[in-house]
């Protein structure tokens, strides 16, 4: 018979912020504890306790340090809507695992946050702060000048990986952290933060890696224009922004410059209709997702709104009904830890590891930023 664990007298606040800010109702977690809805609110209003077993059953669930039960009192943050200007309308239908990854976002930026604030050193965004009246074709055209990656180098990417990270590199190179986290696609494809240093933009690793470079730079659109939000294609909350970030988006990685000199892209311009051999074959060329092709046909005015509209919901649904093969692969932990934290945040962390007192140091490593 398993012996009966032992009770503990700990904040009943500290209970309900995990629990809440972990994305739990009240009556899942009774569930889950197998006790009644009305026993658990006792637990929640300082009436009763959990047992130990009950504590370390709930971090798990949580995914929190059994220690945070132990806190004197319930951290005072601030709600996730403060992060963000466009949001699901309440915060219940963010799932659990979106939850999780926001929060894993907002630790690896306190992390930051605290070595530039005691390193003393500058990672203000190399950004221009943009506005929805700018045009995004004009905006795009200048930012994709700054990157100085022509479109012929574009051609020669070995495959959709080679340009992701090299895109990500860029955007890093702005003092910007990019990470991929696993999260459901349904919920968001990324979403960004900048209510402090450093700017952060998240994308979900779930995604097809082609999708994850048009987030990537639509994310990246957000933070010029200073508008952070959770991202997802299906529920559009403000119309306006989200076609300014596509139309940036669209321009960057499809400049207007390959329609003079590409074929294909000229064929279209030509022929003046859609034609699924032909986008998926700029689709290839230029490492961008079918998506994108789609928007920046519109942009250009060689389809129209309700075209455009079309044609994203016979894909989205070509592309849901398609099974992933899952592939059994030995891990790699050092590639798993580089993807999911970029080069520049581990790059960060080394500098501030071997840190000897001398600013010198500092500064002529933070150019380096050899890997």
């Amino acid at each position: 018979m398993p012996k009966k664990s032992f009770k503990v007298e700990i904040n009943p606040e500290v209970i309900k912020y995990l629990r809440e800010t972990s994305g739990w109702s009240i009556e899942e977690i009774a569930k889950k504890l197998k006790i009644s809805i009305e026993n658990y609110k006792e637990i929640e209003a300082g009436r009763e306790f959990l047992t130990f077993q009950q504590i370390k059953q709930l971090s798990k669930l949580f995914q929190r340090p059994t220690s945070a039960f132990f806190l004197p009192q319930a951290p005072k943050e601030l709600p996730i809507s403060s992060a963000f200007r466009v949001l699901p309308k309440t915060e219940k239908r963010i799932s659990k695992e979106l939850l999780l990854a926001i929060r894993k976002a907002q630790y690896y930026q306190s992390i930051v946050n605290e070595i530039i604030l005691d390193l003393n050193i500058s990672f203000t965004p190399k950004i221009e702060k943009t506005k929805l009246e700018d045009n995004p074709i004009e905006v795009a055209i200048k930012e994709r000048n700054e990157s100085r990656i022509p479109i012929e180098k574009q051609y020669k990417f070995k495959d959709a990986y080679e340009a992701f990270n090299t895109w990500r590199k860029f955007i890093e190179s702005k003092n910007i952290l990019v990470f991929q986290f696993k999260f459901p696609l349904e919920d968001a494809r990324g979403f960004s933060l900048m209510d402090t240093l450093p700017y952060v933009i998240v994308i979900n690793s779930q995604d097809n890696i082609l999708a994850r470079i048009f987030t990537l730079f639509h994310e990246y659109a957000h933070l010029l224009l200073g508008i952070t939000e959770i991202y997802n294609d299906e529920k559009i909350q403000n119309k306006e922004i989200e076609e300014w970030c596509n139309s940036f988006a669209a321009e960057f990685l499809l400049p207007s410059k390959a329609f003079e000199t590409d074929p294909d892209l000229q064929k279209i311009m030509e022929l003046k209709i859609y034609d699924d051999e032909l986008i998926s074959k700029i689709s290839k060329t230029y490492k961008v997702s079918k998506m994108l092709v789609i928007i920046r046909l519109k942009t250009l005015g060689i389809i129209d709104e309700k075209t455009c509209k079309e044609k994203l919901v016979e894909l989205k649904t070509v592309l849901n009904n398609r099974k992933v093969k899952k592939e059994k692969f030995a891990r790699n932990l050092i590639k798993e830890c580089i993807k999911e934290k970029g080069r520049e945040f581990l790059f960060l962390l080394r500098l501030y590891r071997s840190f000897n007192g001398d600013k010198r140091y500092i500064i002529e490593n933070l150019y380096k930023r050899v890997f």
